[in-house]
């Protein structure tokens, strides 16, 4: 189940999660993180501007927090550019999607809730496959 939208209630049986933002989704993170039942699995990725602002969240302990700190990451390979918004974010969460689901109908037919977090411009290209990934009415799942 995709949760598309910014301060989405969490269903009470959510025990698979995948939960990804930016340094503005940090307070909807923790909330979403604090009302996970303690036997939920899963990962968060926060992206922020850099080290300096990692701050403690507090999740289940089969709950992944990883910090993604674009002043230590490259653009696109090889170009030599920074490290754009989102797009720490999206290769994350895209590495963990391939690893974890080698098919993407797997997620689509599993019981994970993911949720995306930041303004609807980050990360549009993860937003937009997700969407399409896990739309209740799609026969066929895009990748």
């Amino acid at each position: 189940m995709l949760l598309d939208y910014p301060n989405p209630p969490l269903q009470h049986d959510a025990t698979r999660v995948l939960f990804a933002g930016d340094a503005s989704s940090l307070a909807t993170m923790q909330a979403l993180l604090s009302s996970l039942p303690i036997c939920a699995r899963g990962q968060v990725f926060v992206e922020v501007e850099s080290a300096d602002d990692i701050v403690p969240l507090v999740s289940p302990g089969r709950v992944t927090v990883t910090w993604l700190a674009r002043d230590r990451r490259s653009g696109a390979p090889g170009s030599g550019r920074l490290c754009t918004p989102g797009v720490a974010l999206e290769r994350a969460v895209r590495a963990w999607l391939a690893e974890m689901y080698l098919e993407p109908a797997d997620l689509a037919t599993g019981e994970h809730v993911v949720w995306i977090g930041g303004p609807m411009s980050f990360a549009y290209d993860l937003r937009h496959d997700l969407r399409s990934l896990l739309s209740t009415d799609a026969a066929h799942p895009v990748a």
